[in-house]
């Protein structure tokens, strides 16, 4: 689906494979990891805000204003944004409010994709409702984007990069998040 996509870019933690893996051409020997600051992180995903889409052929969503926030005793990244959420064609103001997200991030070789992993709501603070209808919309807010966002692919390695790695004996690893940004580990190729 279009929209789901083009929602899972908007995370765009792939964005870490894109700055790390053009730095490939010019690794030197020494450690065999590469390290993405939060700046760049953060310079990379506010590019792909705002993000305006139709869910649902019902539900128009906003999401703009992305901050990071790295959580490296947890190995997880916070991305908080604010979001406009409307009913397509009522003419009815759309609800707004903050949306604060958590999640890993992790490499696929099977398939050589980046995935959202264990991905919650930790917060979604809406304006403008009572307290009642604000629980409503947290609670299926909430579960339809832990479910929409549930291993989304993020970025998809492409096979010259791939190739380029294993022309110097390495594939992708683990990614980390360490204090300061990411950490994406080279791992030996398994010479047999």
């Amino acid at each position: 689906m279009h929209t789901v996509n083009t929602a899972r870019r908007a995370w765009a933690a792939g964005a870490f494979f894109l700055i790390a893996l053009t730095g490939c051409g010019v690794m030197q020997p020494g450690p065999r990891q590469i390290d993405v600051s939060e700046a760049q992180l953060q310079s990379r995903i506010a590019s792909q805000f705002p993000v305006r889409q139709r869910q649902l052929g019902l539900f128009d969503v906003t999401l703009e204003q992305p901050r990071l926030r790295l959580l490296p005793e947890e190995n997880r990244v916070v991305t908080e944004m604010t979001y406009a959420l409307g009913v397509a064609l009522t003419g009815v103001a759309p609800v707004k409010g903050q949306l604060e997200l958590s999640y890993g991030l992790r490499y696929e070789p099977s398939d050589s994709t980046v995935r959202l992993h264990q991905v919650r709501v930790e917060r979604l603070g809406v304006d403008g409702l009572s307290a009642a209808q604000a629980a409503q919309v947290k609670k299926i807010g909430g579960l339809m984007a832990e479910d929409l966002l549930k291993e989304a692919v993020v970025h998809r390695v492409k096979p010259e990069d791939l190739q380029s790695l294993s022309g110097r004996g390495y594939k992708p690893g683990v990614l980390k998040v360490v204090p300061g940004g990411l950490r994406l580990q080279l791992d030996p190729l398994d010479m047999k």
